[in-house]
């Protein structure tokens, strides 16, 4: 008999084992009968969704209906009523977010490809400390980016929020909120030089999409689902203005564009209704040509996990807060050009302005 090893919880024991070549855990019970006959009952697989602090709520209703020869009223009202998921929560949290006209498209996928998988069925009154931290541990052996585990625990901490005040959810506390957030090395961020954004945009001179894509990235910093929601009836060609919506931060603000980019999408557009998109290419097309170009032309040498130095899309709106950064525009104008919520996440630019000292330091002339 493989063995078992125990949990924080009286009676909650697991036996490692291998799923779809992965790690995983199997639940069990014990427990001694009205005879005080031991017994074990096999509860479930992590990879099924199965928490030790779900096993201990069985363990304890088995016991208290074996004390008392029937369910407690809390525990029998619970099993009258509908159960909970965390999808149902979440799919009622992001249709009252569509109510506020808030855009769902970046958050509703970031729920359905990483949280739903992991817990979306469990009962949300399960959802523990432990199973949060299962889905942080499974996304970090999945080497998502640190910023990106985070932002998906802060999405799963808001629908539990959610939940808890409108009464899908039992829970008094949120358990994200015990869960420290991982560290973000934000020490170096790579963007391309003057020269390297001619070299780009000479790659994809015959490739009118991409070229279109990344003037308007370098133009306004804008991130990869902004970019690709940019309508005709965006652009006010008589004020040189692009109005662009922000799908991380749930907001909407305005890039600026120069005289020879109104122009280029002057022409671009002549053909276009309002409503019509400017990128209309597949994003995973978009993706993969603009990766080959990448590597030819910055990356060959670099290893795939040197996040650091990798040139990728979010590059171009890094380049485009950094080239500002280089020519003295005030850091409080380049958060708002970037719509950072934050100044303490434009601050990381702070060190390229010529006002950072690197001038000072040359007069010293030592």
């Amino acid at each position: 008999m493989a063995k078992r090893e125990k949990t924080q919880f009286s009676g909650v024991y697991y036996i490692t084992t291998i799923t779809n070549d992965k790690e995983d855990k199997i639940y069990y019970i014990r427990y001694r009968d009205g005879n005080n006959q031991a017994r074990e009952i096999k509860v479930g697989k992590y990879s099924e969704g199965v928490r030790a602090n779900y096993c201990n709520q069985k363990r304890n209703e088995i016991l208290t209906k074996q004390r008392l020869g029937e369910d407690l009223p809390a525990i029998a009202v619970k099993k009258k009523k509908h159960i909970i998921t965390l999808d149902t929560a979440a799919e009622k949290f992001f249709k009252e977010r569509e109510m506020q006209n808030k855009d769902n498209a970046h958050t509703q996928s970031k729920y359905n490809n990483w949280i739903a998988p992991v817990l979306g069925n469990m009962d949300i009154d399960l959802v523990g400390l432990e199973e949060v931290r299962g889905l942080q541990e499974s996304l970090v052996k999945k080497e998502y980016a640190a910023a990106t585990i985070n932002f998906t625990i802060n999405l799963l901490h808001a629908i539990v929020n959610y939940a808890i005040e409108n009464k899908l959810s039992t829970t008094v506390h949120n358990p994200t909120k015990k869960l420290k957030q991982l560290k973000v090395d934000n020490a170096r961020d790579r963007y391309l030089t003057k020269e390297e954004c001619q070299r780009l945009l000479e790659a994809v001179e015959d490739e009118s999409v991409l070229r279109l894509f990344v003037r308007l990235s370098l133009s306004t910093g804008g991130r990869l689902e902004t970019i690709l929601s940019i309508c005709k009836k965006d652009i006010d060609f008589s004020n040189k203005t692009i109005a662009l919506k922000d799908h991380k931060n749930v907001s909407s603000y305005r890039g600026f564009i120069n005289d020879d980019l109104t122009n280029y999408l002057t022409e671009y557009c002549k053909d276009l209704k309002p409503n019509d998109k400017l990128i209309t290419m597949p994003v995973r097309t978009l993706r993969r040509q603009l990766s080959n170009i990448f590597t030819d032309l910055f990356n060959a040498d670099l290893d795939k996990n040197d996040r650091k130095n990798r040139v990728v899309i979010h590059t171009l709106r890094h380049t485009f807060a950094s080239l500002l950064a280089i020519q003295g525009t005030p850091i409080f104008t380049i958060q708002k050009l970037m719509n950072h919520q934050d100044i303490k996440t434009t601050l990381r630019y702070a060190k390229l302005s010529p006002e950072s000292g690197r001038e000072a330091i040359k007069t010293l002339g030592l």
